[in-house]
């Protein structure tokens, strides 16, 4: 019974150095120490001879038994099936030859001959299945190793994939955002050729302005001097006058004389105004640079407010407006070139005028427009407010207004120069622009620009 102790021996061995240690669970993995313990002890018994031999050698089998009902019955070691088969014949013959030594020992003698050669069979049997399953499981780890490093080229291709893909999605954002980038440069090109053409334009209509600003001057100087004329032949007319004897007749003659006079005297006032109009006109036409002098701003403040309001209302989509001047009356002097900040007024007042026109297209007529020009003097400075009450300014683009051909406007309704021109004359006098708002409230220009030192 040693040879069956020891195929016990041998499988549960097997069993623990093959297996993974997942395969069996703590218990399984106690009752194989267990089992080979007992096999040791049986192994020792059985050559000892120490009675009851028999019950030793059903032990034997009993424990063998149990060892390949474990490996048939266990999920684990499936692929040890053929292990367990293996020693089948073995114990077979020696169950038999067992059997028959304890119930007949001379019929065993007969036939020891017969046992002697099947178990000569048996054993040859179960080298040929163990080399088999030798071969079975070399062939299936094989398949492992195979499936295995397939997976593993599989992963290997899917995480390239993966980083292809990756790869690609930048690649194509970055695409994108050049093209977006380009899209962009392109669109500012477009607007700058179209603001450029529309400069063109306006250098044309400057021309023709001149052109025209200076044919009206030459009537406009006829008028102006031929009013001074006539208001001196009044004067003279009413010296000689005076020589005649007093009269109803010649009370009239000098009444209607002194209406004339007046009459004169508005023409004179209202042709110098517009002599003056035509200069500004002309000067900014021909890009003349004025004289930088001491200056009163209110009249600066008050003709060309006049005049940009005009300029609205004779425009396409004009709007009402009320504009009021809160204007310091004993503001100091200020040192200006007026042909350049006359064109402060004018674009302030324009950039107020178009932001309110889309506050009224938008509110409708519950919104009553207000443009309010401020002067006050400071303790070395003027201050100037040029104050709105349209749609205000949002905060993320107030730094923008005054950088060059930023504009608000769709399409070519603004060339983006305004402000930033606006901005570069007020630096040039010594001043400096900052801007309040409140959405959907007010907008506000505050300019500070340095007293005439005395």
């Amino acid at each position: 019974m040693t040879f069956i102790n020891l195929i016990s021996l041998f499988l549960l061995y097997y069993l623990k150095k093959s297996a993974k240690p997942e395969d069996f669970t703590e218990q399984i993995k106690k009752y194989l120490n267990y089992g080979m313990i007992l096999s040791v002890v049986l192994i020792a018994l059985t050559n000892t001879g120490a009675p009851p031999v028999y019950l030793y050698q059903f032990f034997s089998f009993l424990l063998v038994g149990g060892i390949i009902y474990l490996i048939v019955n266990t999920p684990s070691l499936e692929q040890h099936k053929n292990l367990a088969i293996a020693p089948l014949p073995i114990i077979a013959v020696s169950m038999l030859r067992f059997l028959v030594k304890l119930y007949d020992v001379e019929f065993y003698n007969s036939i020891e001959t017969y046992i002697d050669a099947a178990g000569i069979f048996a054993f040859i049997w179960a080298v040929t299945m163990g080399f088999n399953h030798r071969k079975e499981i070399k062939e299936r780890n094989l398949e492992k190793l195979i499936a295995k490093e397939k997976e593993r080229q599989l992963h290997l291709a899917q995480e390239r994939k993966n980083e292809l893909e990756k790869l690609v999605q930048e690649r194509t954002s970055e695409i994108t955002k050049q093209k977006e980038e380009l899209q962009q440069a392109l669109d500012h090109l477009r607007s700058t050729q179209e603001q450029l053409v529309q400069q063109e334009k306006l250098a044309s209509l400057g021309q023709l302005t001149a052109g025209i600003a200076h044919e009206i001057k030459n009537p406009l100087n006829f008028i102006n001097n031929f009013s001074e004329l006539s208001s001196d032949f009044i004067t003279e007319m009413e010296e000689e006058l005076e020589k005649i004897p007093n009269s109803s007749e010649k009370e009239n003659i000098l009444d209607l004389l002194g209406d004339v006079k007046s009459n004169l005297g508005k023409i004179r006032q209202h042709g110098s105004r517009a002599d003056n109009i035509v200069k500004s006109m002309l000067m900014h036409s021909r890009g003349e640079k004025g004289e930088i002098k001491p200056t009163d701003l209110n009249p600066i403040i008050q003709e060309y407010s006049n005049l940009a309001f005009h300029g609205m209302r004779a425009n396409k989509n004009p709007i009402n407006v009320d504009i009021q001047l809160d204007l310091e009356e004993s503001l100091p002097l200020v040192n200006l070139n007026a042909e350049d900040f006359s064109r402060v007024i004018l674009n302030l007042a324009k950039n107020a005028f178009d932001a309110m026109r889309d506050k009224i297209n938008a509110q409708g007529g519950d919104y009553k427009a207000k443009l309010i020009f401020r002067t006050k003097t400071l303790k070395n400075k003027v201050l100037l407010e040029v104050e709105d009450n349209g749609p205000g300014v949002p905060d993320e683009i107030k730094d923008k207004l005054l950088m060059p051909f930023f504009t608000t406007k769709k399409g070519t309704e603004g060339t983006g120069l305004g402000l930033s021109i606006t901005h570069d004359i007020i630096k040039s006098h010594g001043g400096s622009l900052e801007i309040e708002s409140e959405v959907g409230t007010f907008t506000r220009f505050k300019i500070l620009l340095p007293l005439t030192k005395t």
